[in-house]
Order: C-alpha cells, then structure tokens, then sequence
C-alpha cells in the first residue's frame, strides 16, 4: 500500500488531468512534505496578488527529473537578455540562450520565436502552460 508514513493524501480526478485525458491520480506525502506544502501555499495566500498572476509551482519530490521551481508571485517577461520558461504542469525549463537543437530550435531562439504549436517535451502540454521565471 503506501510505501512511507501518509500525513497527507492529494486525489485529482481525470477530468482535472491533461484535460481528462488522464487517469485519476494521487499523490501521498510526508509530514515534511505536507509542511512545505502549507508554507508555501500560506505565502501564497498571504501575497497581495493578483488572481491572473503566474500559479505557484511545487516540486516536494528531491529526485525527480525535472527542475523544481518555485515562481515569484510578481514575475513578468523583460525585453533585456535570454529568458528561462517552465512549464507549469511538470517543471521542464526552456532556457532561451540554450534552445533545444535536438528538436531544431537553434540557441539563442526567443520563446516567441518557438513554433506554436511546439510541445513540451516531457509532459506534451503547449506553450500557453508556459511562463517566464527568473532562474
């Protein structure tokens, strides 16, 4: 059954997943992780912020392959330099001085500059579940 102390069990329904694509999943945490998890959401919450601004993204799990990132609450894109992208749903970076060759977008390729209907290439959202962090 559960493969480590359950303080806390979050349940999504496929209908919530990949636009219901999916299949209904959960996710059991750690005191620890129940926590950080509530830290994180009552600075959120306490944040003067609007209800448009970027969500907050949590990444409780230390090994996982992607990175975890935690959004500023005011963070807006800037004409100056290179720029980092994360994907809202599973934390991959698009980082713009790096590109992705392997997929033909050249370094140094703006995220405007990706093709539309370009996807993520680990979770295969678009780039509307993208935004800009500073990293």
């Amino acid at each position: 059954m559960y493969t480590k102390g359950a303080f806390l069990e979050l349940q999504f329904s496929a209908q919530r997943l990949n636009d219901a694509a999916g299949d209904p999943y959960w996710i059991d945490l750690s005191r620890e992780e129940a926590q950080r998890l509530h830290d994180l959401l009552q600075r959120r919450l306490n944040a003067e912020i609007s209800d448009t601004a970027p969500p907050l993204v949590v990444a409780l799990d230390a090994s996982a392959d992607v990175t975890p990132v935690d959004l500023p609450v005011a963070a807006q894109p800037t004409d100056t330099g290179f720029q980092q992208w994360v994907c809202l749903l599973c934390g991959w970076v698009y980082d713009e001085a790096e590109g992705l060759p392997e997929e033909g977008i050249a370094p140094g390729t703006k995220w405007a500059d990706v093709p539309d209907d370009w996807r993520c290439p680990l979770c295969d959202v678009g780039k509307e579940d993208f935004a800009m962090v500073p990293l």
